[in-house]
Formats: structure tokens, C-alpha cells, sequence
């Protein structure tokens, strides 16, 4: 009964899965406009979606191909799936994996993990860490909640791991507001407050974007004067004028100084902390 309670499941959060839905649809609707509207220029509209296609499969069919991963804590180690890794046997992290590595220790950090996490730009669904027990590796998603009590549990402080360390301090944007890394426990109430402020953003986005659909529809039954045809420029007017302003100011992608979504991180380094920026 005892070991019964020490154990805890860690599995991913329903709005995760729903989040990984909704980037997997909007595209496939995207697309489908796309494809409609430059009928004629087929094979352009294809390699345009190409680069898409690839950031949808890390940042939507991954998540939801691992959806259903469970890792439980138990006194003797973890268990994943059906196999207990017990605690003397782990080894440590490996990590950071990936081609782009050597590029990150070659150019001394000038391609830093925070310019490659903004959009979450990864095009790979390979986990960047793995726990080594002997001759085994387990990946170490960060997407998972709780993925900072695993390593807890095994003896380890997140922050000790140097590539773990640096990749954390140093990630911004929306990969931590979309769930596709998870804060660990520490930053989990500011980073709440924040995803709270991007869902708001995101609905008044949404409203604009509603608006002007809604004047695209009219637009052929309304007369070129009279009242609804300045009805008609007001709602068209007001659904551009939302969507660009929170756009403006929670992304401002390419225009300077990012906008605060782009630039987001739940941690602030200690002063001093190498891999802090």
C-alpha cells in the first residue's frame, strides 16, 4: 500500500493533445485555401507548404504519436510503458542530440538555442535528451509535465546537466506558450499567467480574423451605398485593425525588436550562470 502511494503517473496535459490538433487542422485548412486559390500554380503552392508540413510534424503529429506516453515514479526508478528503469542504474543525461550541434560549438553560439526555439523551429521529431541507464537511452521529452520530477526522482537537479541548463536559459517563444516545452516546477506560475495572457491574444486574433470573413461573405450582397455599405467597411475595417494590432504586438516577427510573445521565457538565469542571455 505504501509503494502505491509513492508512485505518480506523469502524462500530458489534455489541452496539449488539443493543442497539437488545432496546429494539425489549421494547416490542413491553410492548405486547402492555399491549393484553391493558386489552382493554377499547383507545384509552387506545394514546395511553399513543404517547409510547413515539416514544422507541423514536430510540433503536431509528434506530440500527438506520443500522446499517450506515461511515466511513473516508483521507489525503485521509473516506468515507462511496461519497463522499470531502476535508479541505480541511471547514468546521467545525454544531450543536447541533433545535426545542428556542431554548428552551435563551431560558431561559438552565434546560432543559439534561443533564435532555433522562437518558433520552434525543429523540423525533427528526435528527442534532444536522453536518461542513459548502463547501455540504454530513454528519451527525455520536455513537453512532458513533470519532466523536471523525473529527473528529480533519479537524483538529479535539471540545472546541474550543463547542455540541459543552456538549452532551457536560453530557448524563447512560443515553444513554451504552445506546451511544446513544458517549465519545470519552479516557473510554472508566472509561465500559467502567461499562457492565460497568449490565449487571450489569440481569441481577440481569432475575432478579427472572424470579421473579416464575416465582410468577404457579404461583400456581394451589400450595395456600393448607403449605411451598409459603410456597415460593411466598419466590420472589415475593425476585424483588420484587431488582427494586425495583437499581431503587432505579441509577434512583431522579422520587424526589429520581437514582439513579447516571440521573446518569452518563463526562467530567468541566476546572474553569472553560464548559457544565461
Amino acid at each position: 500500500m505504501g509503494n502505491e502511494k509513492a508512485r505518480k503517473t506523469l502524462r500530458y496535459a489534455p489541452w496539449q493533445v488539443w493543442a497539437a490538433w488545432g496546429r494539425l487542422w489549421a494547416f490542413l485548412v491553410l492548405l486547402g485555401f492555399a491549393f484553391w486559390f493558386a489552382q493554377h500554380w499547383l507545384l509552387v503552392s506545394l514546395l511553399l507548404a513543404l517547409p510547413a508540413a515539416l514544422y507541423l510534424y514536430a510540433t503536431a503529429l509528434g506530440p500527438l504519436l506520443r500522446s499517450s506516453l506515461r511515466v511513473v515514479l516508483e521507489p525503485e526508478g521509473i516506468r515507462v510503458g511496461e519497463k522499470l528503469y531502476l535508479r541505480e542504474r541511471f547514468a546521467g543525461v545525454e544531450g543536447p542530440m541533433g545535426r545542428w550541434t556542431w554548428m552551435e560549438e563551431r560558431l561559438g553560439g552565434l546560432l543559439s538555442y534561443r533564435y532555433r526555439l522562437r518558433l520552434a523551429w525543429r523540423f525533427s521529431n528526435k528527442p534532444l535528451f536522453y536518461l542513459v541507464f548502463g547501455e540504454e537511452r530513454v528519451p527525455l521529452w520536455l513537453d512532458l509535465p513533470g519532466w523536471d520530477q523525473v529527473l528529480a526522482h533519479l537524483g538529479l537537479d535539471w540545472r546541474e546537466h550543463p547542455g540541459l541548463r543552456r538549452y532551457l536559459y536560453t530557448a524563447r517563444g512560443l515553444a513554451w506558450l504552445n506546451g511544446l516545452i513544458y517549465p519545470p516546477a519552479e516557473a510554472e506560475g508566472p509561465w500559467r499567467e502567461a499562457r492565460r495572457r497568449y490565449r487571450q491574444v489569440c481569441g481577440w486574433m481569432w475575432a478579427g480574423v472572424g470579421l473579416c470573413l464575416l465582410g468577404v461573405l457579404v461583400s456581394g450582397w451589400i450595395p456600393e451605398e448607403g449605411v451598409g455599405f459603410g456597415l460593411w467597411l466598419v466590420v472589415s475595417f475593425a476585424g483588420l485593425y484587431l488582427w494586425t494590432y495583437f499581431f503587432l504586438t505579441t509577434f512583431n516577427v522579422g520587424r526589429g525588436r520581437p514582439g513579447w510573445a516571440v521573446a518569452y521565457t518563463p526562467l530567468r538565469p541566476p546572474e553569472g550562470v553560464e548559457g544565461g542571455i
